[in-house]
Parts: C-alpha cells; sequence; structure tokens
C-alpha cells in the first residue's frame, strides 16, 4: 500500500494513470492552499477522482498556520513548503503502517522534481517509510471534466501567476 500525497487532482491522475496494481491511499494535506475557496475547489475535485477511480482519500485538517509557521516570503518558502507537506505524508504514514508514501507534486509543471525527491527520501529515512517515485509519470496526460488550476496553491504563488498574466 502508498500513502499518496495528494496537492490537486490533474496530479493525482498524472500519478496513477499507469493503471498499476498497487492500492494507493489519496492524502489530502494541503494548508499552503490560499484563499479557502480554492482549497474547497481542489479538495472536492480530489474527491470527484476519488469516487470515480474507486480510490480512498484521507482529508486532513486544512490549517493554514501549520504553512505560514514554516514558510516565508523568501527564496526557501517552496521548499519549505514541500517540506511541511511531504514531512507529514510520511509521518502519517509511518503511524498507520503504510509501506511506501509518495506526493503527486512529482508530476506537477510548478514544482522542482529533483528537490521533491531529495525531500521525500529524507523524510522516508526520518519516519522508516520508504518513498516510491513511479517508473513512469503522464505529465503530458491531457485532463479535463473537474476544476483544474492555474497555480501551485499559496497565495504567493497566486500572485506571481497573476502578475506574469497580466503584466504590461
Amino acid at each position: 500500500m502508498i500513502l499518496m500525497h495528494v496537492c490537486c487532482a490533474d496530479c493525482w491522475l498524472k500519478m496513477i494513470s499507469g493503471g498499476k496494481s498497487i492500492e494507493i491511499f489519496g492524502y489530502f494535506y494541503n494548508p499552503n492552499i490560499q484563499p479557502r475557496a480554492e482549497y474547497l475547489c481542489r479538495l472536492a475535485a480530489a474527491q470527484k477522482i476519488a469516487g470515480e477511480k474507486k480510490l480512498k482519500l484521507i482529508v486532513a485538517d486544512w490549517s493554514p498556520k501549520e504553512y505560514f509557521a514554516v514558510v516565508k516570503n523568501d527564496k526557501k518558502r517552496c521548499e519549505n513548503c514541500w517540506k511541511l507537506r511531504i514531512g507529514k505524508t510520511a509521518e502519517y504514514a509511518k503511524v498507520n503502517g503504510f509501506e511506501y508514501f509518495s506526493t503527486t507534486l512529482l508530476s506537477s509543471q510548478y514544482q522542482n522534481r529533483e528537490m521533491i525527491k531529495k525531500i521525500g527520501e529524507a523524510a522516508g529515512k526520518k519516519y522508516g517509510v520508504k518513498f516510491w517515485e513511479p517508473e513512469k509519470i503522464e505529465r503530458e496526460l491531457k485532463t479535463k471534466g473537474f476544476y483544474k488550476q492555474f497555480f501551485c496553491g499559496c497565495g504567493y504563488s497566486m500572485v506571481e501567476r497573476m502578475e506574469e498574466k497580466y503584466r504590461p
């Protein structure tokens, strides 16, 4: 069994599209997502995918104070956010008897995959759970029929994407 941190429905589909016979549980832990309406849209989309694909989805509490306690608007904010979410996933996996854990962040165009892999491996060592990276991730998978976002999730990235889009 694999506990997979789910950041959004689109990335979750990209990670599970290979049709593997491994039992995957989703873990929706995203205190970084702002505003709350954005969080709820992403959660609803992940729940829709879970229902359609007959997957189990565990939803952790949404607590932005956890995010803001470790993340500042500096150059390491993304790294600290990944450490928080991947670390909590590894901890939950350990406590709940999962042998493996992973994150859909590996499939996202907005993320640094190599750094995420290193963070995952370090969290795995800390909690005694193996970090799993699929052999193939369908990064170009065209998905539709549910809410899809245009930014990573935090308020900082939303502002950055809006500035890129509307900058003269």
